[in-house]
């Protein structure tokens, strides 16, 4: 594949992602984005992406792992820091009643 073969191919699988987040279709957008990470795993926007599908279909744990690689491969990036503080702030919220619960059974 060449390089402007590669490029046509990632913006389609980009285009595709956008009009079916547009739907509110998130499976079909995670898989256009998984598509980009396959043709280009260093495509940081690819797994942005997927962090993005992931997260809105309740899927924190997996979104993270999706941004954690964005951010590795463009650590500056502040959106993406921002998303990542979302999420883990989330979790925290989600999880404060099993946290508080072994704080308690630990301290007894």
């Amino acid at each position: 594949m060449t390089e402007k073969e590669k490029l046509e191919d990632l913006s389609y699988w980009k285009k595709t992602a956008d009009k079916f987040f547009e739907d509110g279709k998130y499976l079909d957008a995670l898989e256009a984005y998984e598509s980009m990470a396959k043709l280009d795993p260093k495509n940081a926007l690819a797994w942005k992406g997927m962090a993005t599908a992931f997260s809105l279909l309740d899927k924190p744990y997996e979104a993270l792992e999706s941004l954690n690689k964005a951010l590795n491969i463009d650590p500056a990036d502040l959106e993406g820091l921002e998303i990542k503080g979302l999420i883990l702030k989330k979790l925290l919220e989600d999880n404060e009643e099993e946290l508080n619960r072994l704080k308690t059974s630990k301290s007894e």
